[in-house]
């Protein structure tokens, strides 16, 4: 009965330490982000402006998005949706901002609003790779 036990638990100690390498020789998805169009520093009420990014993997993913994040949601400058892409290895997001109402009685002087695009790919197995794009966009 030991010697059944010891097979055992020996047989459950190979497999944990096969998953653990074969797990550890799987490759990174290498993913890069870049900007083609960003939002200007300067927007007159009732202007649009696009934020643009390009996402390539070296990786199919399952589905990439962009969505926006504002520090002062409803104010300033919104945006009125994110974008998202479905399968592939590249793709371009847009998110379109437009300028709702002034920041001058922001409470950061001198008036202006935050702004930020977070874009996400997600791939087979969970990972998950992001970037935040940043902007600062006065509206007079």
């Amino acid at each position: 009965m030991l010697k059944r036990i010891f097979s055992f638990l020996g047989i459950v100690a190979l497999m944990v330490l096969m998953t653990g390498l074969l797990t550890a020789a799987a490759p990174m998805p290498v993913t890069t982000f870049e900007l083609v169009q960003g939002l200007p520093s300067t927007m007159n009420l009732g202007d649009t402006a696009t934020v643009i990014v390009k996402v390539t993997s070296n990786t199919p993913y399952l589905y990439a998005q962009a969505l926006p994040s504002m520090f002062f949601p409803g104010r300033g400058v919104v945006a009125a949706a994110g974008d998202h892409a479905g399968k592939g290895t590249t793709t371009m997001l847009e998110v379109t901002f437009t300028a709702k109402n002034s920041t001058d009685d922001f409470a950061n002087a001198p008036g202006y609003a935050p702004v930020s695009v977070v874009v996400g790919v997600r791939y087979p197995g969970g990972y998950v790779a992001s970037q935040r794009f940043d902007f600062v966009v006065t509206v007079p």
